[in-house]
């Protein structure tokens, strides 16, 4: 099968090659893949950013059909379309596994960094990880469904979103654009959209569209003066934090409330910031981490394209064969692409 392997840690060690088709053991099925998503890790992995066993295949963020099936498997079926959660090699006996979060496992492999990923014809799974999709999501949707679950168990988990809370958003990458539209499906009362100049052209109108109430640029505005006067002095409820940057991050302190929360899910480009603790002491703030995603969110999220009530289609910009990956990841770095969805 033809795949996109990574064999270097530097940057633009990618390569599109014949592989050996995977095996599968009796517990798992073999994937056929029909769309995998390009996350930002996987463009900092081709820019050298990121560390993973090597050689690898990358990708993680997937839809398919289920080929064939070991002789263990009873949950799913050829021919089915199916997502798959990345909880494989996890102990089931840590705490972290025990209390219902083996995502967080310290021996969990998830594909695209300890084991083959995505990018690829094929792929083996532990059949146990995949949830099946309705006919009426399609496996572009379906591609979005691990950002997604990212994003509801930060918001519904980890940052307890309320009806009516007022939310900022700083960030409108793809996390940040799925946040907006899930803090309006779970009551909202506000939603501001926090970008800078490089997000003028498509994604703040982007963010608008998708459910926005505001939309606001840093670098052109005062943004701290104006979301204390829309709130009447009080200041948001819930900061998410998608940006990874440290000005936004101090920002975002300073536009809460006493009380208020802030839900990090950015990833910072360095290892330490300069972040106003005061502020955030002497409002007695929550801040809250977030990473990947808990096994519920993903039929949460899954039930929520089934029934039509989030837009994933309108964060799609971009479709490439995997083969034209230098197309795509050039494009991410000039700024044109929202979500890229590679087609194997």
């Amino acid at each position: 099968m033809k795949a996109l392997v990574r064999k270097g840690l530097e940057a633009e060690q990618f390569f599109y090659e014949e592989v050996s088709k995977p095996n599968y053991m009796n517990n798992e099925a073999l994937i056929k893949i029909q769309a995998v998503g390009v996350c930002g890790t996987d463009y900092h992995m081709w820019t050298g950013g990121v560390i993973t066993d090597i050689p690898i295949i990358p990708g993680h963020e997937f839809c398919g059909i289920v080929e064939k099936v070991g002789s263990d498997v009873t949950s799913v079926k050829p021919g089915d379309k199916i997502v798959s959660r990345l909880n494989i090699g996890v102990c089931g006996t840590c705490r972290s596994c025990l209390s219902g979060n083996p995502h967080m496992c310290i021996s969990r492999e998830c594909p695209g960094f300890k084991r083959e990923g995505a990018y690829a014809e094929y792929i083996s799974i532990d059949a146990k990880q995949l949830i099946k999709l309705e006919d009426n999501v399609s496996f572009e949707e379906g591609a979005l469904v691990e950002p997604m679950a990212i994003v509801a168990t930060a918001l519904l988990e980890r940052a307890k979103i309320e009806p009516e809370d007022f939310v900022v958003v700083f960030g409108p990458g793809p996390i940040g654009l799925i946040a907006v539209q899930m803090a309006k499906i779970y009551g909202a009362n506000k939603v501001i959209m926090i970008g800078t100049n490089v997000d003028e052209k498509m994604r703040l109108p982007l963010a608008k569209k998708i459910g926005a109430d505001i939309v606001m640029n840093a670098q052109t505005q005062d943004i701290e003066a104006e979301i204390m006067k829309i709130t009447g002095g009080k200041g948001a409820d819930l900061v998410v934090e998608a940006s990874g940057s440290e000005p936004a991050i101090n920002s975002g302190l300073k536009v809460l409330r006493r009380l208020g929360r802030m839900c990090v899910l950015g990833l910072p480009s360095e290892q330490q910031n300069n972040i106003s603790w005061l502020t955030a002491a002497e409002k007695s703030l929550s801040i809250i981490f977030s990473y990947s995603s808990a096994p519920w969110s993903w039929n949460t999220v899954t039930s929520m394209l089934a029934r039509g009530v989030f837009d994933a289609k309108s964060l799609i910009t971009h479709s490439y064969p995997l083969s034209e990956y230098k197309v795509m990841f050039d494009k991410i770095k000039k700024g044109e692409v929202v979500k890229g969805i590679f087609l194997p």
